[in-house]
């Protein structure tokens, strides 16, 4: 087995986890929604594509919202999971670094909490703002890597972060690689701290009453627990 087939068997592990225990909603729904509405992009017969659309339930939602959007996923479990819940939907699956669609495709490409498990984050940027239309934008979230990995080392008291999030980012990387691939961006304070994410923080032993009372719209964008982007495609030229 290569490291992309056993990559891939980690997440199918995980998704067949994830069904078995009724937790399928694995990342911060609440805000990734705020976010969207924030970009004042969401619009009724846009075309999109979601990576990372997991068990659906955002892409349903952007469906609802008049969104043309397809589904994407890594993992077969994952697609197929979400078909029986969304089955008006269009889902299908393959991985972030090679996307199937022609190019100018796509107004809207969405990420959430995909970034960071890349191991090529170049080829994955090189192949969105390709499927993406002139002035098309990429919506993504991804942790900073300064918080995440101070989070992910408390939580598996080791180092093994480093297997699941190749590909973390610190502000300046993260605005440097985007503009180095061709985007434009521009980042969005969100306060991440709602009900899903102290619960998180409690879990591994963290004083939740303490992060609720942080409104990381108020914090400089170095110390982000997430970076929201809106990233623009431009004229390399």
């Amino acid at each position: 087995m290569d490291s992309k087939e056993a990559e891939n068997s980690v997440y199918e592990r995980r998704w067949k986890y994830a069904i078995d225990t009724d937790n399928i909603q694995l990342g911060n729904l609440q805000v990734n929604l705020e976010f969207l509405e924030a970009t004042t992009l969401i619009t009724s017969g846009k075309s999109g594509l979601e990576l990372g659309s997991g068990a659906g339930k955002l892409a349903s939602l952007l469906q609802e919202r008049g969104i043309s959007i397809i589904g994407s996923d890594i993992s077969e479990t994952a697609v197929e999971h979400a078909r029986k819940l969304y089955p008006a939907v269009d889902f299908r699956a393959h991985s972030a670094e090679n996307l199937p669609y022609d190019d100018n495709t796509f107004d809207l490409v969405m990420s959430f909490d995909v970034l960071e498990h890349l191991s090529d984050v170049d080829r994955h940027l090189g192949q969105v703002r390709r499927v993406l239309k002139d002035n098309g934008h990429y919506l993504c979230q991804t942790p900073n890597k300064f918080s995440n990995v101070i989070f992910e080392t408390l939580k598996t008291h080791s180092m093994q972060w480093k297997k699941y999030h190749p590909s973390l980012h610190y502000y300046g990387q993260l605005k440097r690689r985007l503009e180095k691939n061709g985007f434009d961006p521009q980042f969005v304070k969100m306060n991440t701290m709602n009900e899903y994410a102290v619960k998180k923080f409690e879990r591994i032993g963290l004083p939740g009453w303490l992060f609720r009372w942080i409104n990381f719209r108020y914090v400089p964008f170095r110390l982000q627990t997430n970076f929201y982007v809106i990233a623009r495609k431009t004229d390399k030229s």
